[in-house]
């Protein structure tokens, strides 16, 4: 809560002079600090309020309540306003054919929002936590340009985009994973049930096991001797790694890593620089100006160290930059980008421009992508493959030489 017990509000919006500015104030409700912002002259883009940090009982019970689907929301939303309903005409609608009363509450809460006075964009923000803050950053662009529906329909589109390549991804992984679970099975009947029968038959007849067959044997007494320390050894190594990642200069090495490094194929910078080139065609083509529009574009990232370059080119050109020289002066983007922000500050159709760019990329992403699971796919498979069939030569032999004492 803000001074006084009432309640705090972020905002951003753009300023007198043009730049996107932010911060906080106090106010008894959404409209009264909108009317506030706009008599201060500023133009909101977006505005949420602060809620205080929930604890563990409240989170656990967000959880089991289960995810809200905004990307089925915004599709459906952009279909009704593309159509030309009204926002609370077609959140209404929404309501009535929810999927499920889960979904419909939630709905439900937006229209309340929107209704009490508040954008749809910034009940999208206080609202809808599951969507990147960018969605609600577009929707504002796009009721400032009084484009909502076609920014609605382009963030839809974007977000199908991005799900169909995961789904990609992962058939791709399926097969993979079902050999990791089918090799566990077998290990798991070669160590509890084959093992433990052919160890006694080796020591009653006072023979030494076949090389292969006990090292089998030492890896089944150490798991027996120490499965639970190694399980709370690699527990204490997930969650170390897991607060490592979370601290800001090991984000930023795994980021840089994710983005430079060959081994990935450059897939996830031709990703980020896909999504980033999308969203600044839809804020430009929303009103904003190029230096707004580079400020919120750059948001949309969860790549910490490619956000932090995309905020240093933002103020390059703040500065009086080119966007084609801020580009290439942080060498984040493949050189494509680069050349196509050339053209299109000299045709004066920026917008367009990235556009066409994060085709290509989401061409050459896709590309990418299949490559890579015709890597991972068959190497797997032949690493498993090996392992299962040394494991069984193993068993084999402890088998053949159980045999060769018995006559």
């Amino acid at each position: 809560m803000g001074n006084g017990g009432m309640p705090r509000f972020a905002f951003k919006a753009i300023g007198p002079t043009g730049a996107v500015v932010s911060g906080s104030l106090d106010a008894r409700n959404s409209a009264l600090a909108l009317d506030e912002l706009v008599a201060s002259g500023q133009t909101p883009i977006s505005l949420r309020e602060v809620l205080p940090r929930a604890g563990l009982a409240a989170r656990l019970g967000r959880l089991a309540r289960g995810a809200f689907d905004y990307g089925l929301f915004l599709r459906e939303l952009s279909i009704l306003i593309g159509a030309g309903l009204p926002i609370e005409r077609a959140l209404k609608v929404l309501v009535d054919i929810a999927p499920t009363d889960r979904h419909a509450v939630r709905i439900g809460q937006v229209l309340e929002r929107v209704r009490a006075g508040a954008p749809l964009s910034q009940a999208v923000a206080s609202l809808v936590r599951e969507a990147p803050p960018y969605i609600s950053r577009l929707l504002a662009a796009g009721e400032a340009s009084g484009k909502l529906a076609v920014i609605t329909a382009k963030i839809t589109q974007s977000l199908d985009r991005a799900k169909a390549m995961r789904d990609k991804l992962v058939s791709g992984l399926t097969y993979p994973a079902v050999l990791i679970v089918t090799m566990a099975a077998v290990l798991w009947i070669v160590f509890a049930t084959v093992l433990p029968r052919l160890v006694p038959m080796f020591q009653d007849a006072g023979a030494a096991l076949p090389e292969a067959t006990a090292i089998l044997v030492n890896i089944d007494l150490l798991l027996n001797s120490y499965g639970w320390l190694l399980l709370l050894l690699l527990v204490f190594c997930v969650t170390l790694t897991a607060y490592a990642l979370r601290a800001p200069g090991t984000r930023l090495i795994v980021d840089r890593w994710l983005l430079k490094s060959k081994l990935t194929l450059g897939v996830p910078a031709r990703y980020e620089a896909a999504r980033f080139c999308r969203n600044l065609q839809t804020l430009l083509e929303g009103g904003l100006s190029l230096e707004s529009a580079l400020m919120l574009a750059s948001g949309g990232s969860s790549n910490r160290w490619l956000d932090r370059a995309l905020r240093e080119v933002q103020q390059d050109v703040a500065d009086g930059q080119h966007l084609r020289a801020a580009l290439a002066k942080s060498a984040v983007f493949p050189p494509l980008v680069v050349e196509f922000a050339a053209v299109g500050e000299e045709t004066g159709r920026i917008g367009p421009m990235m556009g066409e760019v994060a085709q290509i990329l989401d061409g050459e992403v896709e590309t990418r992508l299949e490559r890579l699971s015709a890597l991972i796919v068959p190497g797997i498979t032949l690493l498993l493959g090996a392992l299962v069939a040394g494991i069984m030569a193993s068993v084999v032999s402890g088998i053949l030489a159980v045999n060769e004492i018995a006559r």
